[in-house]
């Protein structure tokens, strides 16, 4: 068995690539994961406006051979 692990910026990307991979024979394990990598708040003065959050999305597909 192969395994891989399949890793986007975003959820469409992902979708995009699964369903290319699918197509290959390739078969999702699991849920997929969502990790946020870097969060950074953003200030007007002393106030706190509001956080931008990048995440990383990923799933783990298997190959059965």
């Amino acid at each position: 068995m192969d395994y891989k692990i399949v890793t986007s910026s975003n959820s469409h990307t992902l979708t995009e690539n699964i369903k290319l991979l699918i197509g290959e024979g390739w078969e999702p394990i699991g849920s997929h994961q969502v990790v946020v990598t870097h969060s950074q708040n953003r200030f007007r003065g002393n106030q706190q406006m509001d956080t931008l959050h990048q995440t990383e999305y990923s799933q783990t597909l298997i190959k059965r051979n």
